[in-house]
């Protein structure tokens, strides 16, 4: 479908899947014709039969992009002999330049007779030394016929998605008009030579996978996306990492990416998390040749298990069957959710409540429309995170699901790194197979020793998952249903916990209707401040989701591993948590006693009775 410059608005705006930190990676390789160097903002291959145009009437334009001189300060000293520009239509007559503004005197020009549909190289009369500065490389066309549209264009890349200035249009010499935050971004390149010893064996950090709060001491692997922008083939590369103020550390893989690839992932092993502060990475050599990266940098915190216990958020969604709008904004919570930063640590209901109510909508879910301020101005999609007021721009916890998935991703961040000292266990004792009732347990502890004065209460739904429909609003007639709030098994308002010391336990009990599923059931329990407090002071402080069990004979279920922490200090390995025996082995299988112990990596095997766990702890 072609796209027009004057209908922008009704572009759908594209949500880069930018998940993790990031760093510009350029394209950078040889062309098929000549031994040039691609380097650009935009991909090598773009859709030749939709582009870009103004209308229905004749125009001058000026299309720009801009490469920033962080963004080409790798390729300082090449030299630039040319621009590669991609249309969609031939066109007679258009000039290509290199300015040091949007709007400065050309540095270098030239003017090209016949341009084809698709890729057009133009080669400078006079070529300039790149330096480290901020280019804008752009095209002019004297006349874009009416109806035409012939401008090439990519959308930004998950590494390029905080590049600005990526398109820039200016028609009849009016005022530029910047289209980057439609996610656009103009097919241009500089066409660069150079050193082969010096551009050859280069490559680049895309991303690091994020992580969630670790216990400290704990042992991670972490993902490393890394892309060749050289142009040689790469077949090994060393990383250098490091956290906090700890001494850098290096790891080597073998690798094919050949130039021009697509990125590809290398996995950090047995990282001992002993700090919180930022995990740096860079590529520090080449094929075996040394090679100064951009390092690339996410933050990691830590908690203490003997005083924090881990945390897992609350993601609360509004939604209706009534609501066109509310699959899209399900979409992009589903893909942020499924990052693994956030698989098992954010944890997804869904009122269907906030617009018109439909056949699912429960009376607890509209109960809970408060938390928009008013209930008279509640709409759908909408969600809320630990019932906790995150957007600087509201006042309430409820908010927009935002189409940015890393806007959301933010805000999942942001309330995983908030702390908590209480820690939650579901158990069941349920009898669904044999009467379709369910008694759940939930028990906790605060683990600070001292619990909170003010009054807290735990919430416990049952929750359904694959409901197959044809009913939902925008959904081309088929659409499943998953993370429905069935029951609010002890109401809108929770059980009121009592303390016990600095533990606690309530029970709530339920007879499921034939009509439900079980088998495709979750149960949610979260603790969290009374409801009707001001919406300043409804936070969960933390959250638990298992699945439901259906056989009377195996409804307990083992969440033993849950309630161990391992770690290592002063040669010995300390395990937190109730057990009667502990064995300790090297990765190679030999046993170890606890004193003493040599620098590795261990696994423990913790005992209690009829219960175990295994976790895994290096010491330095």
């Amino acid at each position: 479908m072609k796209k027009n410059i004057l209908f922008f608005a009704l572009i759908a705006v594209f949500s880069c899947n930018a998940i993790i930190a990031k760093s510009f990676t350029p394209a950078f390789v040889k062309g098929s014709t000549a031994n040039y160097l691609r380097l650009g903002i935009c991909n090598h291959e773009f859709n030749e039969n939709e582009g870009l145009g103004i209308g229905n009437s004749s125009a001058e334009v000026h299309a720009v992009t801009k490469l920033s001189a962080d963004f080409v300060a790798p390729y300082e000293g090449a030299i630039i002999t040319g621009i590669n520009f991609g249309l969609c239509e031939p066109l007679n007559n258009i000039t290509v330049f290199i300015r040091e503004t949007a709007t400065g005197a050309y540095i270098v020009s030239k003017k090209l007779a016949n341009a084809k549909k698709g890729w057009n190289s133009v080669i400078f009369d006079t070529p300039l030394t790149l330096e480290k500065k901020n280019y804008y490389i752009g095209y002019h066309i004297p006349t874009l016929p009416p109806g035409s549209n012939a401008l090439g264009y990519n959308y930004k890349s998950a590494a390029t998605a905080e590049a600005r200035e990526t398109l820039m249009l200016s028609i009849d010499k009016g005022a530029f008009d910047d289209f980057t935050d439609y996610g656009l971004v103009l097919s241009i390149q500089l066409l660069l030579t150079g050193d082969e010893a010096k551009f050859g064996n280069k490559a680049e950090v895309v991303e690091i996978g994020r992580t969630k709060p670790q216990p400290i001491n704990s042992v991670l692997d972490i993902p490393v996306k890394f892309r060749n922008i050289g142009t040689n083939k790469i077949t090994n590369i060393e990383i250098t990492y490091k956290l906090g103020t700890n001494t850098p550390a290096k790891q080597s893989f073998t690798v094919e990416a050949p130039a021009g690839s697509t990125p590809q992932t290398v996995t950090l092993k047995d990282i001992k998390i002993n700090m919180s502060g930022n995990f740096t990475v860079s590529i520090t050599k080449v094929n075996g040749i040394e090679f100064s990266g951009t390092p690339v940098s996410i933050p990691i915190n830590t908690y203490d298990p003997t005083k924090n216990a881990e945390r897992k958020v609350l993601l609360e969604q509004f939604s209706t069957e009534k609501c066109g709008s509310c699959p899209s904004g399900t979409s992009t919570l589903k893909k942020v959710v499924e990052q693994p930063e956030f698989a098992d640590n954010v944890l997804w209901v869904v009122h269907h409540a906030g617009y018109y109510p439909d056949s699912y909508t429960i009376p607890e879910s509209v109960s809970y429309e408060r938390f928009y301020g008013n209930a008279d101005y509640a709409y759908a999609p909408a969600m809320m995170l630990d019932r906790t007021i995150f957007d600087e721009y509201e006042n309430v916890p409820v908010m927009g699901i935002d189409g940015d998935e890393e806007i959301v991703a933010d805000f999942f961040r942001e309330a995983l790194n908030v702390p908590t000292t209480t820690s939650i266990v579901i158990t069941q004792s349920n009898t669904v197979d044999v009467d379709r009732k369910v008694r759940i347990e939930v028990y906790g502890k605060d683990l600070s020793g001292t619990p909170p004065t003010e009054d807290l209460y735990v919430y416990i739904f049952l929750l359904e998952n694959g409901i197959k429909t044809t009913t939902q609003s925008n959904s081309g007639g088929s659409y499943t249903h998953n993370n429905l709030i069935r029951s609010a098994v002890n109401g809108a308002g929770g059980a009121k916990i009592t303390w016990n010391g600095n533990t606690f336990s309530v029970t709530a009990e339920a007879t499921l209707p034939t009509e439900w599923k079980a088998e495709n059931m979750d149960v949610v329990a979260f603790v969290a401040k009374n409801y009707q407090n001001p919406l300043n002071n409804t936070q969960v402080l933390n959250a638990e989701k298992v699945k439901l069990i259906i056989n009377s004979l195996t409804a307990v279920e083992n969440v033993y591993s849950e309630t161990i922490h391992a770690y290592a200090k002063n040669g010995t390995i300390v395990v937190n948590g109730e057990y009667t025996s502990i064995s300790i082995y090297g990765i190679d299988g030999k046993e170890f006693r606890n004193n003493n112990l040599p620098k590795g990596i261990y696994i423990v095997k913790v005992e209690n009775k009829s219960q175990s766990a295994v976790k895994k702890v290096m010491l330095r």
